[in-house]
């Protein structure tokens, strides 16, 4: 079955508190990484593509960076806290373009799809609540009356935290309308759909040309177990990668449009995670861990969630970046 997308349509507020940078430095950081794609190298050299620079959306003050084409090893080598399902390294080349969020899509960005389109998650309409972080054995805890609407048992949460609590269809629902949206506007790059990234174009982004596969000053670049206080922080207080990222390791783990799985090993065009012969026991690929990972390996560029079984997304601890890709994988 060829691998589907579907649009979406994202934001990003501007990041407010003293220990964030101003927004109009976070923005001209954000408009520069445009520039600084093309300088940045990797394993190939770039392709040169029609669109140039950085896609602002317009209303959700998202922006997405250009991400070119090339080629650089997936996976993490056995050692260093790393599990099994990172250690068949393979070597994967990308051959179109794609853009991604520079940070990971805010409450107040999701807001605005569900008060356009009336969208309510699970937990809401339920009343259930959606599965917090409390730590120790029980590590999950589902709380009654929580949503990506409140997510921390708070009246009004930072609108500039990442969206949490939604799952992998919920964001399905996002992408698709906002490439509709930016279609009818005229938008839309031509062959281009709004999407989450798969995994592969997820960690291509977040070792941006640099070969790692940890990173050696973690408090700099993430919120995790042990500088987070166990909650969720507001996207852009941390420094972002050389491509102009933040907080891809740490704060929340993102759901990438592709499925969980072995790597393939030896060298591949364009990977895409396929779809299980057991669709019953099929999971989505989570990467980037959260302000809740603790141990050597939970800050690494190659992290994944695994084969966990509490995978139904409705998580303090998930949520999801925006990206615009080629249609047709």
């Amino acid at each position: 079955m060829p691998h589907a997308y579907f649009g979406s349509r994202l934001c990003q507020a501007n990041v407010a508190g003293k220990v964030c940078q101003p927004p109009v430095v976070v923005r001209a950081r954000l408009l520069a990484a445009g520039f600084l794609l093309f300088l940045t190298g990797c394993m190939s050299a770039p392709t040169a593509d029609n669109t140039k620079g950085p896609i602002v959306l317009p209303g959700l003050n998202l922006t997405l960076i250009k991400v070119q084409p090339g080629t650089f090893v997936m996976g993490h080598p056995p050692g260093n806290g790393s599990e099994s399902d990172e250690n068949a390294l393979t070597q994967v080349t990308l051959t179109k373009p794609f853009w991604l969020g520079a940070t990971e899509v805010t409450i107040a960005q999701w807001r605005q799809f569900a008060d356009a389109t009336g969208y309510r998650t699970k937990p809401e309409i339920t009343g259930e609540g959606m599965w917090a972080w409390v730590g120790g054995a029980a590590s999950y805890e589902k709380q009654p009356g929580t949503s990506w609407r409140n997510p921390g048992r708070v009246e009004k949460p930072d609108e500039n935290l990442p969206v949490s609590g939604v799952n992998w269809d919920d964001t399905q629902a996002f992408c698709a309308w906002l490439t509709q949206r930016e279609r009818a506007a005229g938008r839309l790059p031509a062959g281009y759909i709004y999407s989450l990234p798969t995994e592969a174009q997820w960690e291509y982004a977040n070792k941006a040309g640099t070969g790692k596969v940890d990173e050696a000053n973690p408090d700099e670049v993430a919120w995790h177990g042990g500088n987070s206080g166990m909650k969720l922080h507001p996207v852009a207080l941390k420094k972002p990668n050389v491509w102009g990222f933040y907080d891809m390791i740490g704060n929340v783990w993102e759901w990438c449009q592709d499925w969980y799985g072995p790597y393939p090993g030896n060298s591949v065009t364009d990977y895409v995670g396929p779809e299980p012969a057991d669709l019953s026991r099929a999971i989505r690929n989570i990467r980037g861990n959260s302000f809740s990972g603790t141990g050597t390996h939970n800050t690494g560029y190659t992290n994944r969630w695994g084969t966990t079984n509490n995978r139904d997304g409705y998580r303090g601890t998930l949520g999801f970046r925006l990206a615009l890709v080629a249609a047709g994988k």
